[in-house]
């Protein structure tokens, strides 16, 4: 598409191709992600329209993520993460701590802005290796060159598990929705249900 993607050019687009395909008696049902101009472009049409469900999601996923309680977690997360990144001593601390804490020898995870699900990843990775790394800042070699720099308090440990425990459901069910053997139209009712289900359980803790 050579025009400008505007909510008109879109809507004649489709409009030629539904003429194209002869669709234009049988009722057609056009999915779309939530962008406006592509809202605008089906309410020109006058057609049935259903929003990508794994669009939803992650918009849904993105929102819970820039709740300041929750930014702030992150940040301090992501700011613990990155020293390790590029501190070669820390790092090989991490390792020794990891062996005698019987942890496994992975190296920490670091989200990124157009992804939310690696939010998730690196908790759940940071949150797995938080004995390691809480030893490892506090230890002497460490703590020489990286006097401000403190793990998570047990307060904020609780709050990265609630967090995880909520954005778990959502990952699974944006899996789901990413099927492309199989259509996934029948699978978004009730999918939703459970999302909701599972929601209300985690209400009380987040």
């Amino acid at each position: 598409m050579y025009a400008s993607h505007t909510g008109a050019n879109i809507a004649e687009l489709l409009s030629e191709a539904l003429n194209e395909w002869n669709l234009t008696n049988k009722d057609p049902v056009i999915i779309t992600d939530n962008a406006a101009n592509m809202v605008c472009a089906i309410e020109i049409l006058e057609v049935s329209h259903i929003g990508c469900f794994a669009h939803t999601l992650n918009l849904a996923s993105q929102s819970a993520l820039k709740l300041p309680a929750i930014s702030c977690l992150l940040r301090r997360v992501r700011r613990i993460v990155t020293f390790f990144h590029r501190s070669t001593k820390a790092s090989h601390v991490l390792k020794e701590k990891q062996a005698l804490l019987n942890l496994p020898r992975y190296k920490l995870k670091t989200d990124v802005v157009t992804r939310w699900n690696s939010a998730l990843d690196m908790l759940e990775r940071f949150l797995e290796q938080q004995p390691a790394i809480s030893a490892t800042l506090l230890s002497p070699e460490v703590r020489r060159s990286e006097k401000d720099l403190c793990t998570l308090t047990e307060a904020d440990i609780t709050v990265a598990e609630d967090i995880v425990k909520a954005l778990h459901p959502m990952k699974s069910a944006t899996l789901v929705m990413s099927e492309e053997a199989h259509c996934t139209l029948s699978v978004i009712a009730p999918l939703h249900s459970q999302l909701l289900e599972e929601m209300r359980h985690c209400s009380g803790d987040c």
